[in-house]
């Protein structure tokens, strides 16, 4: 009897509705916020992100709701951080979002027009208020059409997302800022990681799903303090074996890959205590004709 694998399911992590996914990141952009009132500015970024991030993925009113409410926080958390120039950009995306879905003269557009304002008429040639420091732990860069990293990133950032822009390749450059903790470079058009990935040391999440990445190299699994990997939707055929060596890793997306099933097989054994996420396998029998068995 022939035997032909075409789906298997293991499924580590627990599955949630797509609208309790939606609840989850609007309870993040929330609690972002609350995390900059409190000034502990790292997490306000990584809450803040991570709920636009899951509230991008529906379509309507709510999502751009909270998108634009998202990009609204971003702004007063840079604001917050005295990154005046940043805060504004995010301020002038919040009231674009706004206006495709708010019509009426006293909606939230036209109130942050006033807080936009103000900010241009403090901002200096540096972009900060004069006698403020312009090092940052965080920057947002999503939706910018950048190929290349902007000038001027502070050398100990801690947390940088380049979302949704148009690298074809991994950021030159990008290996220095070596105090990185969380990098989201999610939705470009990246094909292939360099060794140097490994320079980022100090990296708890990272985020390379929906690129054209086909191959991964070796120097991933030396990221050792790791705790997410988002690797979906790519065009990774293998994944290295080494990857068994990141012992702290927490949760790694696989979906929408071509993996085969005894790689994915031997990353779920091996990494017994992270959460794996992959595409159904299913094992079906063969039609056999006689004098085949």
């Amino acid at each position: 009897m022939k035997y032909t694998f075409i789906a298997f399911l293991f499924v580590t992590a627990i599955a949630i509705s797509k609208s309790d996914d939606f609840n989850l990141g609007i309870r993040n952009i929330k609690l972002g916020n609350t995390y900059r009132e409190a000034g502990n500015y790292d997490f306000a970024a990584r809450f803040i992100n991570d709920g636009m991030k899951t509230v991008e993925k529906k379509r309507g009113f709510e999502a751009k709701y909270w998108t634009a409410t998202g990009y609204e926080y971003l702004g007063y958390l840079y604001r917050d951080m005295n990154m005046l120039v940043e805060a504004k950009k995010n301020f002038e995306r919040a009231v674009a979002t706004f206006k495709e879905i708010i019509k009426q003269e006293d909606g939230s557009q036209y109130a942050m027009i006033d807080v936009i304002n103000g900010l241009s008429r403090s901002i200096s040639a540096d972009g900060v208020i004069e006698g403020k420091s312009s090092e940052s732990l965080s920057l947002n860069f999503s939706q910018s059409k950048l190929k290349a990293l902007p000038d001027g990133i502070p050398i100990n950032i801690k947390s940088l997302v380049l979302r949704n822009n148009k690298f074809t390749n991994f950021p030159e450059g990008l290996s220095k800022f070596n105090q990185l903790e969380y990098l989201d470079l999610s939705g470009n058009r990246i094909k292939s990681v360099p060794e140097s990935i490994s320079e980022l040391s100090k990296l708890h999440y990272l985020d390379l799903s929906s690129n054209r990445v086909s191959s991964l190299p070796i120097s991933l699994s030396d990221l050792n303090q790791l705790k997410e990997l988002n690797l979906a939707d790519n065009k990774l055929k293998n994944i290295p074996t080494e990857l068994c060596n990141l012992n702290k890793l927490r949760l790694l997306n696989l979906k929408g890959n071509k993996l085969k099933f005894e790689e994915v097989l031997n990353l779920v054994r091996c990494l017994q205590n992270t959460n794996i996420i992959f595409d159904e396998y299913q094992k079906i029998d063969e039609e056999v004709s006689p004098g085949d068995d």
